[in-house]
């Protein structure tokens, strides 16, 4: 289920942006709770809310987080074919 701001929703609760982003409830809290992704109180005034803007920037930083790891580990692979690269984080 793949939301998108065309579809009326312009934000989704934390268990909504746990499952666009793949990770569990308790991950997204400690984003929200970092500040590494912004939320807001939803209408009730109680339970936060994650604008979908806000995910897709996410999803796209972690992406290029992601494809920089694995340039770095092929270029130290190239440069030198006999060593161990297994520093990635999990």
């Amino acid at each position: 289920m793949e939301l998108h701001a065309g579809d009326g929703v312009d934000d989704v609760s934390i268990e909504e942006a746990s499952v666009e982003l793949g990770m569990s409830p308790t991950a997204v809290i400690r984003l929200l709770e970092s500040g590494r992704l912004p939320s807001h109180l939803g209408e009730d005034g109680r339970r936060r809310r994650v604008l979908l803007a806000d995910l897709d920037t996410h999803r796209a930083a972690r992406f290029n987080l992601r494809q920089q790891l694995v340039q770095e580990q092929r270029a130290r692979r190239w440069a030198d074919p006999d060593a161990v690269v297994d520093d990635l984080p999990a």
